[in-house]
């Protein structure tokens, strides 16, 4: 009897009286004998050549498929309304017809069945709880932002309830895995949850593995940059995130402190210990193309564990046991080698008294040249960076040898900067503003940004070795030495104004830096959040200070932009004559002096240069004084 001829048994449990409505209206019907879930386990004459369509209860389906790995029948599923985790694992249409003609027409193949304690796993277990990994992928990638928001949401909620256990895992070769985790996902194919989709590539249904997804976030920052990961890249990248480990074996055995709850097809049904098993190849299921549809056929022994980013050492599994932190904890290894490296770079020695002598000179002279190549050159002989970022570690921990330590290095390094810079002010015969001077005589807000920015960088660069040459990038992003060189100008010039604003720059810069480099190793864990308050309030308390000047030398600089910006922007016409301004400098005195051209086609008189200014002065509404430069142009 070909294909297309065969008959099946339809076997129905429980509630599946709507589906056998829908059956009896396809034309299928004729072939299918129903029969109870509870008759059809008493049959003893079913054999490998027949085939059976099953719809009921998760329950009733398991205890179908049971007999078929004893029996071999072929096994098809039919999914009643409301069982949407079953149709979208086993790809089922949502068409009766359709999934009548699958079942009859199509050839069963071999599948892996996974087992939980011998009982039969139809498309997940959840040992713990890991949000989101047992939802449906499918509902993130068809659903809108909007959704994937509110998703989030959802989950973050859960951060009250979400704690680490001591768990050991011991896989099918006996390798002994000793970690913590929130939450372990079991599946054995591609049950199309947010589990599956991270491990998609790694996942077959005749490979006769199962696959373990592991949530174990150290922090709430790393959870929630997980959740992101899960919610918003999906399919893009074949990385895990941090928090999330791997592992693929025949079997896996979890047991854990304090005892998890094991959830089977979303019904809470044990508690560790418990062991997973694959069964190989144990049932002949028929099923869509869908479903089917980039299997892997390739089989290996070898075993995969992926849990790099998973805590290991015995101080990292018991600090995660605790309430979820706000940030990461730090290793005590780790912590000490950057503290060793922070101690050494924080004390001044004789290569740091050379190099800050070298660099302010260089500096110096770059800004009477005019140079900035030779003044960039300065930003990278400067040692004042190390020093300073020493002391944001001293000040989040308050470590007074470490903090003090350091800046005596930095205060060393400031004054060595404008003792040097002034002396060769004072000897130069050369009095005049260079713009790369002037260029340092107008802090503003941006450079407080351009110096928390570095500070974020230079932290992260010091925490990590194998982009330590990236530091030179932030010593010439932020440029230490340079305003300390223009204030020491204004020392050898006897310039208060100089000294000042140039002055106010590198102390913009040095307590961006330190506040923070300061909250960025706060963020990598080497310090607890009720021991870094106390210095992180120091350090926001003076930048605060710092940017109330900051702040009015912004607003006049947006004011002189928008000044600048109108007159250039516009032609005006006094008496018939046209009249272009071009190259405007404002200048704040009792009345705002504008110097500026005026381009005409023929000269302005003077009646007609104070019509001008009248018009300037109604359309800014500000009194303005005219230093004024005609040039003819035709």
């Amino acid at each position: 009897m070909t294909a297309a001829n065969e008959s099946a048994y339809l076997v129905y449990g429980e509630g599946s009286e709507q589906v056998l409505e829908e059956v009896a209206g396809t034309s299928y019907a004729s072939r299918l004998k129903e029969l109870p879930v509870g008759e059809f386990l008493e049959l003893e004459a079913v054999g490998r050549q027949d085939r059976v369509v099953v719809c009921g209860s998760a329950g009733e389906i398991k205890r179908v498929l049971k007999k078929a790995c004893e029996h071999g029948f072929g096994v098809a599923l039919l999914a009643r309304r409301k069982q949407n985790t079953l149709r979208s694992t086993f790809q089922i249409p949502s068409s009766v017809e359709e999934s009548l003609r699958i079942a009859l027409e199509s050839e069963p193949r071999p599948l892996d069945l996974l087992c939980a304690n011998d009982t039969i796993v139809l498309w997940g277990a959840l040992v713990g709880d890991a949000p989101p990994l047992t939802h449906s992928s499918i509902l993130y990638e068809r659903g809108s932002l909007r959704d994937r928001f509110r998703m989030l949401r959802d989950a973050f909620r859960k951060l009250r309830e979400l704690k680490q256990s001591r768990v050991k895992l011991t896989t099918a070769k006996n390798q002994e895995i000793n970690t913590a985790a929130s939450g372990i996902v079991i599946i054995e194919h591609d049950n199309h949850t947010a589990a599956a989709s991270l491990v998609r590539d790694q996942v077959s249904v005749s490979d006769g593995k199962l696959s373990a997804v592991l949530l174990s976030p150290s922090s709430i920052v790393d959870y929630l940059h997980y959740l992101y990961i899960s919610l918003f890249r999906k399919g893009r990248s074949n990385s895990l995130p941090d928090s999330v480990g791997f592992i693929k074996s025949e079997s896996l055995r979890i047991e854990s402190s304090p005892p998890l709850r094991v959830t089977i097809d979303g019904e809470g049904v044990a508690q560790t210990p418990v062991e997973f098993e694959v069964k190989s190849q144990a049932v002949r299921l028929i099923a869509s193309d869908a479903f089917w549809e980039g299997v892997r056929r390739e089989s290996s022994d070898k075993e995969t564990l992926r849990l790099s980013g998973l805590p290991v050492t015995s101080e990292e599994v018991s600090y995660v046991q605790r309430t979820l932190p706000l940030f990461t904890h730090a290793s005590e290894e780790r912590y000490r080698e950057l503290f060793a490296d922070l101690r050494k770079q924080g004390r001044s020695d004789s290569s740091f008294v050379i190099l800050m002598l070298l660099s302010t000179v260089l500096a110096t002279v770059g800004l009477f040249l005019n140079s900035a190549s030779v003044v960039i050159g300065a930003m990278l002989l400067a040692p004042l960076m190390q020093p300073i970022v020493s002391a944001s570690m001293g000040l989040l921990r308050s470590d007074q040898s470490l903090l003090a330590g350091a800046m005596r290095t930095v205060l060393s390094g400031v004054l060595i900067a404008l003792l040097s810079a002034a002396t060769i002010a004072f000897v130069l015969p050369l009095e005049s503003l260079t713009d790369e001077i002037s260029a340092r005589l107008s802090p503003s807000l941006l450079d407080l940004m351009v110096a928390l920015v570095s500070g974020v960088a230079a932290a992260y660069v010091q925490n990590n070795e194998k982009i330590a040459g990236s530091l030179a990038g932030v010593a010439i992003a932020v440029a230490l030495v340079p305003p300390l060189a223009t204030a020491g100008v204004g020392i050898g010039w006897m310039s208060l104004d100089i000294f000042y604003h140039a002055f106010l720059l590198f102390l913009t810069n040095f307590v961006g830096i330190i506040f923070a480099a300061s909250l960025t190793f706060l963020v990598m864990g080497f310090a607890p959040i009720r021991r870094a308050r106390k210095g992180l309030g120091y350090a926001l308390a003076i930048s605060l200070v710092i940017a109330v000047p900051l702040y009015l030398s912004f607003s006049t600089m947006a004011f002189d932009s928008r000044i600048t910006s109108t007159l250039e922007q516009k032609r005006y016409t006094v008496a018939g004559k046209r009249v272009q301004i071009e190259n405007v400098v404002l200048k704040h005195a009792d009345t705002l002096v504008v110097k500026c051209d005026f381009v005409v086609e023929e000269m302005l008189s003077s009646d007609e240069l104070n019509q001008l200014k009248e018009m300037l002065q109604s359309e800014l509404n500000i009194p303005l004084a005219l230093e004024v430069v005609q040039r003819v142009r035709f």
